[in-house]
């Protein structure tokens, strides 16, 4: 084979070879945007199994102040297993809310090389809009787990006060003590829940404009 045909053969293989990593770039960009949606939307299952699993600890916080309890000492165990676990479910949000939190540095960081690459200024525009209005959406998504947070903290802390404050006092009298504050935790946790309502609500629209728009 000539040199002549040689260089051309090169060239020709080179070009394919460009055009076939720019299809797999895309592809892998796709990718990152379902990863990203597939990751947002664990945080908010997360966030909602957070949710009921307060439900059950407040169940069980009831089931200590109850006039009909058999055995108060165990309802008591109950209530700090129940919390223990509350623990665990607030803990998966926030390893879930991280785990979102790099799939999204990971799939930003890659458009904004691609969006660079594009030589025609119109679509090279369109595309950092593109990006920007994505980086915007998710900006809120993150925002709902932050205030998931926000909202979880104060009620647990309150929660945390009256096991405490039961803790050496399970006596008729100590409970009795604590009505007042056992009806106002009531009212705070049914605050909670509808606020998680909205928050998760808030997320799942957001999750679905970024897989629409």
């Amino acid at each position: 084979m000539s040199q002549r045909n040689s260089s051309a053969v090169i060239a020709g293989i080179a070009m394919i070879l460009g055009s076939s990593l720019g299809v797999a770039a895309q592809d892998e960009g796709v990718k990152q945007i379902q990863q990203l949606i597939k990751k947002a939307s664990a945080q908010v299952e997360s966030i909602n199994d957070t949710k009921l699993q307060l439900q059950k600890t407040m169940d069980a916080y009831n089931a200590v102040l109850s006039p009909d309890v058999k055995d108060r000492k165990d309802a008591y165990k109950q209530l700090q297993k129940e919390i223990a676990n509350a623990d665990k479910k607030r803990a998966d949000v926030s390893a879930k809310a991280g785990e979102m939190n790099t799939e999204a540095d990971k799939l930003f960081k890659s458009w904004q090389g691609s969006a660079a690459a594009i030589s025609n200024p119109d679509l090279r525009q369109r595309s950092d809009e593109r990006l920007k209005k994505t980086q915007d959406r998710f900006s809120q998504i993150r925002q709902t787990g932050q205030e998931a947070s926000s909202l979880y903290t104060p009620f647990m802390k309150s929660l945390q006060d009256q096991v405490t404050f039961l803790g050496h006092d399970l006596n008729p009298g100590a409970v009795a003590n604590l009505k007042p504050d056992a009806e106002k935790l009531n009212t705070q946790a049914k605050e909670l829940y509808a606020a998680i309502d909205k928050v998760t609500a808030a997320a799942n629209n957001n999750i679905t404009k970024l897989s629409s728009e």
